[in-house]
């Protein structure tokens, strides 16, 4: 949204959900399902594939080695030894921070040399997949139509966070189900279900931004 109706919407800076030390492997997927078709138009996510580990850069055969340069040779090619980091190492910011999240500029350059980012097409009610970790980017929407999209984070079993969700009782059978029918008696939704009243009373004081952790409990 744009600060104030005379300005023009304006794109998020590229960032990682995953602002705090985390494991170096996969842990958290976040699902986003458009309620309508994302185009760059009105604004679709900004993704930079591969962001969500460290990256090793090629040498260039037209760059003389320095000594600071590890070059270490394989049967098919060259690197330097210079790794683009991820995580923590690549942020600006620790969570609760004003820059929390966010990528260093000199290494959006480095990045975009390697792969640039990508702004997809996505048509209304398609599953698009990220690790927590990968570098986005909330981009402006540039249409008089509302871009909604849901999303939702799956956390591994064995990752201990701690947020909790607050619906009402009457969707309970919604999200709940038949665990056996549907295959889903494994899925487990952390839920404090509470009266129909109670949450719409409450819905809209719901925190953003850092209010939100995704890490794991002490």
């Amino acid at each position: 949204m744009p600060p104030s109706p005379d300005s023009k919407p304006q794109r998020q800076p590229v960032h990682s959900d995953a602002d705090f030390a985390h494991p170096s492997h996969p842990f958290a997927l976040v699902i986003n399902i458009p309620l309508v078709k994302m185009t760059p138009s009105n604004g679709s996510t900004e993704l930079w594939l591969g962001t969500h580990a460290p990256y090793l850069l090629p040498a260039s055969p037209s760059s003389p080695s320095s000594s600071s340069t590890t070059t270490t040779t394989t049967p098919s090619s060259s690197y330097t030894g210079t790794i683009i980091p991820s995580g923590i190492a690549a942020q600006q910011g620790t969570h609760g921070t004003r820059a929390s999240g966010r990528i260093n500029p000199q290494l959006l350059d480095l990045r975009r040399a390697v792969r640039p980012p990508s702004q997809p097409t996505v048509e209304k009610g398609s599953i698009v997949i990220r690790d927590l970790r990968l570098w986005h980017a909330g981009m402006p929407n540039a249409t008089p139509d509302v871009r909604v999209m849901l999303a939702m984070i799956h956390f591994a079993g064995w990752y201990r966070n701690p947020m909790r969700l607050q619906f009402a009782e009457d969707v309970r059978p919604l999200l709940e189900g038949d665990g056996e029918a549907t295959g889903r008696d494994d899925l487990e939704i952390p839920v404090d279900w509470t009266t129909r009243e109670e949450a719409l009373r409450t819905y809209l004081g719901r925190g953003f931004g850092n209010s939100y952790d995704f890490n794991q409990e002490e």
